[in-house]
């Protein structure tokens, strides 16, 4: 009886041993899987024709966006110009606006604001792009640019204009 038992927990503890080994294997298949998928989901988000752009005004109700010493200088409401600033500054106030509100819904989904695009001028407005990203899966969603500036600034995501858009429209800022 007592050799059983050893041998029993000899086969116990050689189990165990295998088990400790695959263990960091399937912890690294995990790794490079999702190093595959990251690869796949930036490839979905396409940004060539694009540059990455930042705030760099606030003023009144006029926005200023752009790279380096190129600018797209655009109105908005002073209530979008607001939310910008606050954004910018990292400030919630003591009562959450729409873009907190919108921010907090994403985030108790476990959505992501992976970038915003600002794409085109029609003359009269402009067109932005949120890139929101769940479960691997990314949706393109049609907004303003002030929203979404409002958002990206609130989830530190970047933002990036349409190069031609920002040569075409853009004005020289230094």
């Amino acid at each position: 009886m007592i050799f059983m038992a050893r041998k029993k927990k000899r086969k116990l503890s050689k189990k165990r041993e295998r088990a400790n080994y695959k263990i960091p294997l399937v912890t690294l298949l995990i790794l490079i899987f999702l190093s595959f998928v990251t690869l796949a989901i930036i490839d979905l988000i396409d940004v060539s024709g694009y540059v990455e752009a930042n705030v760099l005004e606030i003023s009144g109700t006029t926005i200023i966006v752009g790279n380096n010493c190129t600018a797209i200088i655009a109105e908005t409401s002073p209530e979008r110009a607001y939310s910008i600033d606050l954004g910018i500054r990292g400030i919630i106030e003591e009562r959450p606006n729409t873009h907190d509100t919108f921010i907090a819904a994403m985030k108790s989904f476990n959505i992501t604001l992976e970038s915003i695009q600002i794409e085109n001028f029609n003359g009269r407005y402009y067109s932005a792009s949120l890139f929101l990203m769940s479960d691997n899966k990314v949706s393109k969603i049609d907004t303003k640019p002030s929203d979404a500036i409002a958002l990206a600034l609130r989830m530190n995501s970047p933002i990036y204009i349409n190069k031609t858009l920002l040569e075409e429209v853009g004005k020289n800022i230094c």
